[in-house]
């Protein structure tokens, strides 16, 4: 891997390995309190960038993944760098989120089935990525502990790894201004 020595295990290793234990452990779910009403969800995307000397071959980009154990089997994301999706939120007068860094997600709607589809219909919204089981570009893990973050709102953050080394037409990368 490009950015470890050799006495270190590869940073994809340990996100295996972590990414496995949320899939088979995952947290419970945590209702609102009475007088919470409102509830949000939260995408943490991950791609793994491939590195110089081991870029994917044209098989690997069109095999399909159905498992952690296939996507971290290839080569090229065992050498691979991860990378986390965030936005940095419209700047606008009174708005109280204006112009912070994110992760893609926002308030659930009373159609939402449940909190898992605010996070990728959230997504959809703001980044124009497909992050569902449908759309094959990513794996849903399972969520991160949920937490009511003031008297009036819950959150629960959910996990997808991006599935593909081709791009996503944005770079995940924050440019600071």
């Amino acid at each position: 891997m490009s950015s470890t020595t050799s006495s270190q295990p590869p940073l994809t290793t340990f996100l295996y390995h972590n990414l496995l234990n949320l899939q088979s452990e995952p947290y419970p779910h945590v209702p609102n309190p009475e007088s919470c009403k409102k509830r949000a969800s939260v995408a943490l995307i991950i791609r793994i960038r491939p590195s110089y000397h081991h870029l994917p071959t044209t098989e690997s980009n069109d095999t399909k993944v159905e498992s952690l154990d296939d996507f971290f089997a290839q080569e090229w994301v065992q050498h691979g760098d991860p990378e986390v999706l965030f936005i940095k939120r419209a700047t606008r007068e009174g708005d109280r989120w204006t112009g912070h860094v994110a992760l893609p997600g926002g308030k659930r709607d009373p159609e939402d089935k449940d909190d898992s589809s605010v996070a990728i219909r959230e997504t959809w919204e703001e980044v124009g990525l497909d992050i569902s089981v449908e759309g094959g570009k990513c794996l849903p893990i399972g969520n991160l502990p949920e937490r009511v973050v003031r008297t009036s709102w819950g959150t629960v953050p959910y996990v997808f790894p991006f599935l593909s080394a081709a791009g996503l037409g944005f770079d995940f990368v924050l440019r600071i201004k």
